[in-house]
């Protein structure tokens, strides 16, 4: 049996699915890939002393983490330096708040959401709105009497920002609280790097061009891989004989016995009505509208050496009113949601800033020129006894206005509970009438608990690259 399978999207999800299959013999087999390389929200370039990564960072956990367990066997990681748990907090003034302040606030937030989680299991509104409440109440307890209210709430719109930045959500009044309990954390090192090498290596790894480049059993995905082609419609007919057909939009068109659809959320949300023919399924459609897609984008700054103090790890960015109410007069006033700059390990020269939400998307609109000028004024603004040089080299993230992503990741927003749906409806199958799988679904947001990960995107890869070489085991044995 040599079935002809079309896999949509080289991401992780695709590569993990293409590279199962191969290795189980099935050969026969396409991948259609929009941009013109492999990877997808995995983005490893060169930059500064070596390479960033434009998308997935971090190995977040150890234990039940697939690309850790790839990479583990390789000694490819290493834990960060900058611990985002531990921010050091700075005034738009250039005022530090003091330590032991910040560390009891930030403290009171972390312990509402490892201590108080559980309450969130029968709560019916967002995370924003559980987190709020809780806040306020302890406020008001004798230890925190000593705690001036405008500073506990700074500190907390901070936490905010970094909160949405973990989610993807443009506020945590959109993060649905019983929902944020669906993602699993990893136990271990939540913020694993790759080193030098970026997170492509898990790509290395699962394509066994990892360690040695030329090793005899590498996988060249390249050589089934057609690039620069933007899927415009899958037809998939319901018959028996169903044969699925891959119209893209510069009218070439794949025919296939199954087809694995690794299309970002993004995607789907905008271009579903057109995308499948005949129409999803209402559980389909109701999955695609319900689940949540939102930006994080980065902000990269290379200088010539460091400027800043040995051992210092960033700056997270807290302001003060009569500050804030005087950015937003500006053109560039997205600049208020960029929440902190911090070093990059293995790149002694260079600084990240962070940005997510509606912001992110505003930010993506300017000009990588005006977008510089705004990290600058920022970086001048708040380090204010620092000569802050310029820099020699930026780069930004635009992952919402690029056409083949529209977003960065998923959550569980309050509309995945209004319209009562789940990972696992996105997952489901199309099948023919004989009920055999005729295009299938993998990517983070099919899966119900690793969503927004990479280690979930492998997962859905293998998940349905398996189905497919279970139909045809259990048809070999017939």
């Amino acid at each position: 049996m040599n079935p002809r399978i079309v896999i949509i999207g080289a991401g992780a999800a695709g590569v993990a699915a293409a590279t199962r299959l191969i290795e189980r013999g099935y050969k026969n087999l396409k991948i259609l890939e929009a941009e013109n390389r492999i990877g997808g929200r995995i983005h490893t370039v060169p930059f500064g002393a070596n390479v960033v990564d434009l998308g997935a960072q971090w190995c977040h956990g150890e234990k039940g983490n697939v690309c850790y367990e790839l990479g583990s066997k390789y000694n490819v990681f290493d834990s960060n330096s900058a611990r985002y748990e531990r921010f050091v907090l700075t005034r738009s003034n250039g005022e530090q708040i003091p330590k032991e302040r910040s560390e009891k606030l930030l403290g009171l937030i972390w312990s509402i959401l490892e201590t108080h989680k559980h309450e969130l299991t029968g709560y019916r509104g967002s995370l924003g709105s559980f987190i709020m409440g809780k806040f306020r109440a302890l406020l008001e307890t004798p230890e925190y009497a000593d705690v001036n209210d405008e500073t506990a709430y700074q500190v907390l719109e901070f936490f905010h920002k970094f909160e949405n930045s973990i989610e993807a959500s443009d506020s945590w009044f959109d993060t649905s609280g019983p929902g944020y309990l669906h993602y699993w954390e990893c136990d271990g090192d939540l913020l694993l790097n790759w080193r030098d090498k970026g997170y492509r290596t898990v790509l290395e790894i699962l394509m066994k061009r990892h360690p040695l480049p030329t090793a005899a059993d590498a996988i060249n995905l390249e050589d089934y891989t057609h690039f620069n082609k933007t899927v415009a419609n899958i037809n998939w007919t319901a018959g028996p004989d169903s044969l699925v057909s891959v119209r893209c939009t510069d009218n070439s068109v794949y025919d296939a016995d199954h087809v694995i659809c690794t299309i970002s959320l993004g995607v789907l949300k905008e271009r579903y009505q057109s995308l499948f023919t005949p129409d999803l399924p209402p559980i389909k459609r109701n999955a695609i509208q319900g689940l949540t897609i939102g930006t994080v984008n980065k902000l990269f700054l290379e200088f010539e050496k460091p400027f800043w103090a040995a051992g210092w790890q960033g700056l997270s960015l807290i302001w003060n009113q009569a500050d804030l109410e005087e950015v937003r007069k500006m053109p560039d006033s997205w600049m208020e949601d960029v929440f902190g700059f911090y070093i990059v390990d293995y790149q002694p020269n260079v600084l990240c800033g962070w940005i997510s939400g509606k912001n992110a998307r505003r930010m993506e609109r300017a000009s990588d020129e005006e977008v510089r000028r705004a990290c600058m004024f920022l970086l001048r603004k708040f380090m204010k006894g620092c000569t802050v040089p310029e820099p020699v080299r930026f780069q930004r993230t635009s992952w919402y206005s690029n056409p083949n992503f529209r977003g960065s990741y998923t959550f569980r927003s309050m509309t995945t509970d209004l319209l009562n749906t789940s990972a696992s409806h996105l997952a489901i199958p199309l099948t023919n009438s004989c009920g055999m799988p005729v295009v299938q679904f993998a990517g983070e947001a099919t899966h119900d608990h690793y969503y927004s990960t990479v280690h979930g995107a492998v997962e859905t890869g293998w998940r349905e690259a398996s189905r497919l070489i279970d139909l045809y085991d259990r048809k070999a044995h017939l």
